[in-house]
């Protein structure tokens, strides 16, 4: 039988501290670049999302934060490139205006400053294209 000794070490001291304030600062500093999606676009994504899962058509999603843009990317299979990918670009000083994209590989589809107007001219081309299809 062993017996192991443990000893307890408080790796904050009274001298880390500045530095952990600094360090946090930094962090949150370097967040505020970042571009995300806000609550109602992500909703509003997910639900068109939802809707082609339930058809059949899509099977996968990622989320990706940069600086300038946030992307939605859409696979149908999980290890193949994104079908399509739909991005909010915002340039730096214009966080308050943001256009977005929607990609097909390296063809950007549509263009518009409201995502809802891309996702309700996506929402028409997928049914139409099932349309032809069948």
């Amino acid at each position: 039988m062993k017996i192991f000794k443990l000893e307890i070490k408080n790796s904050i001291t009274s001298n880390n501290i500045p530095n952990i304030k600094n360090n946090t600062i930094n962090i949150k500093k370097a967040e505020k670049r970042f571009i995300f999606f806000s609550k109602l676009e992500l909703t509003s994504i997910l639900n068109l999302y939802s809707k082609q899962v339930s058809k059949g058509h899509w099977r996968d999603y990622a989320l990706d934060s940069k600086i300038d843009n946030a992307i939605f990317s859409i696979y149908r299979h999980s290890q193949d490139k994104p079908m399509y990918q739909i991005i909010k670009n915002s340039q730096k000083g214009y966080r308050n205006r943001p256009s977005f994209y929607i990609k097909k590989g390296q063809e950007v589809i549509n263009k518009s400053k409201s995502l809802f107007i891309i996702l309700s001219n996506f929402e028409k081309k997928l049914s139409i294209k099932k349309l032809r299809n069948h």
